[in-house]
């Protein structure tokens, strides 16, 4: 059977394909995979907990290896104090369904028609040692005192509007590197004529990770950061593409198929997508 016996186009991407894609990625654009502060990205090689293969025209044109974000805020000190972080991941890789990669426990096999992902995420925090408490000491701040000495409630300092943020120095970062999974499927979802392919999540788990209420806590915050931040921007327009012939004389509109049993269709280890083209006057 063609591979167009259904539909008038069709396009596939095949798992080692993407694989090998996004090796190229994180070799040529590693910024997209690492964040932290200045002073992380300034000594990326000796501070990330896992540096990575960075392609030699990267550093030749000293494009970026770290986006750099601001520290993070030592809670209670009003922006006075923050520390050095580096967040990064390190390896990913794509399972398409039927499964070839071993999934943990609680997610069991990889349904039909899905997807896996697989990722390590590494993530180090630059804590001071304790001469560098003694080298900047806490701001003063008057004794604790309900009232005052006439009996009247106390208010407290307000912080300084122009107070700027003193990142505590540190030589290394405290690493910890976590692995884990996705499950998920592609749709094609919106309106007729403004259709996209985008991926939902269906299940995600952390290796490992003790006690469980922490890991129950990490994972409640990663499945939010893949629905609202990864996946959105992950969506590809499928019918946003209308264009003339023969000086307007005809217009040609391509569409997601409805003659086929899955569109988009995950298997055979890829994942598939079915096309029809529609010629107007």
């Amino acid at each position: 059977m063609a591979l167009t016996d259904h539909s008038d186009l069709y396009a596939s991407v095949t798992e080692s394909g993407f694989n090998h894609f996004v090796e190229h990625i994180m070799r040529k654009r590693p910024s997209l995979f690492a964040y932290g502060t200045q002073f992380v990205a300034d000594n990326w090689r000796k501070l990330l907990c896992e540096p990575p293969d960075v392609a030699p025209e990267v550093l030749r044109h000293q494009n970026p290896v770290v986006t750099v974000e601001d520290p993070i805020p030592l809670l209670g000190t009003d922006g006075q104090y923050g520390l050095n972080f580096g967040v990064q991941v390190s390896k990913l890789a794509l399972d398409l369904y039927p499964q070839s990669a071993q999934l943990p426990p609680e997610l069991g096999t990889l349904p039909d028609q899905h997807f896996s992902l697989y990722a390590q995420v590494c993530a180090g925090l630059g804590c001071p040692e304790d001469r560098t408490l003694e080298q900047f000491p806490p701001a003063p701040v008057p004794p604790f005192r309900p009232v005052d000495r006439e009996g009247r409630q106390t208010d407290p300092v307000p912080p300084s509007k122009d107070r700027q943020v003193i990142t505590l120095p540190s030589d290394r970062l405290l690493c910890c590197c976590l692995e884990l999974f996705v499950v998920g499927h592609f749709e094609i979802t919106g309106p007729a004529g403004s259709e996209v392919l985008e991926a939902k999540l269906d299940g995600l788990e952390i290796v490992d990770i003790r006690p469980d209420c922490l890991e129950a806590n990490l994972e409640c915050y990663l499945r939010l950061l893949m629905h609202y931040v990864v996946l959105p921007r992950l969506r590809i327009a499928v019918s946003a593409y209308t264009f003339g012939l023969l000086d307007g004389l005809a217009h040609v509109t391509l569409k997601p198929a409805t003659s086929v049993p899955h569109n988009p269709a995950v298997e055979d280890d890829q994942l598939k997508l079915y096309v029809d083209v529609e010629v107007t006057p």
